[in-house]
């Protein structure tokens, strides 16, 4: 455990915690780490959430079947990030999806449960510290999924996209600028398919609304874009 302090200080669960503190509670509640392969299912589905899980190192994805029967990529998450954590702290506790190392990965599970009972034992300042933090990341996931069902509320994958680049714009300051993840991320997050994605974006280069090459994108009619995006 102790190889991992470095990294966990630097999550958003142990924030505020220096490194003492952090083994403390990880001893005392029994947090423990496990090694996946790549393709290793770490949570099935309708499988009840016991432990959140802290990525240590590599990546996880969230895995579910469409209507049509094909795979669908519903989040990906990757080193540092918090897992499970809606799940292990509620009543109903099973999961709506398989969670699944999508390479060599290493968690850190913690009874998140277990910290947030009335009946845990009394960890002082450290315990507390934790429990506020994990109110902050449950909070900033229902504004992230709040955003999330504005963006797939536009009609059409063309406003999709616009939506979802000017967000970018807006964060980045720029009109040219690196779009976070990789093409099957971001085809996951507008729910569709990668090659629907492709010819969208092919269309969209056509029109001379942007430029993309790799990730990189150039928006080149932003009024326009605008206007999509409002649709």
């Amino acid at each position: 455990m102790e190889a991992y302090l470095p990294v966990l200080e630097s999550t958003a669960l142990f924030k505020g915690l220096d490194r003492a503190e952090i083994a403390a509670l990880c001893h005392a509640y029994g947090c423990r780490t496990a090694f996946f392969q790549k393709g290793s299912v770490i949570i099935r589905r309708e499988e009840r959430v016991e432990n959140a899980g802290i990525v240590l190192s590599g990546s996880v994805q969230a895995e579910r079947n469409g209507a049509d029967g094909s795979l669908r990529i519903v989040a990906r998450q990757g080193a540092l990030a918090l897992f499970g954590d809606v799940l292990s702290v509620s009543q109903a506790g099973r999961s709506p999806v398989d969670v699944v190392a999508s390479e060599a990965t290493e968690v850190l599970f913690i009874p998140l449960h277990e910290i947030m009972r009335d009946t845990a034992p009394d960890y002082g300042e450290a315990q507390l510290r934790v429990r506020m933090n994990l109110l902050h990341e449950l909070a900033d996931k229902y504004w992230a999924l709040n955003r999330r069902a504005e963006l797939l509320s536009a009609p059409t994958l063309r406003a999709r996209l616009a939506r979802r680049l000017l967000e970018e714009r807006r964060a980045q300051g720029s009109d040219s600028f690196v779009l976070p993840g990789t093409r099957e991320a971001l085809a996951a997050e507008l729910c569709v398919n990668r090659s629907a994605l492709s010819r969208e974006l092919g269309n969209m280069r056509r029109d001379r609304l942007l430029a993309a090459s790799r990730g990189q994108f150039q928006l080149l009619d932003v009024p326009t874009l605008c206007r999509l995006a409002e649709w």
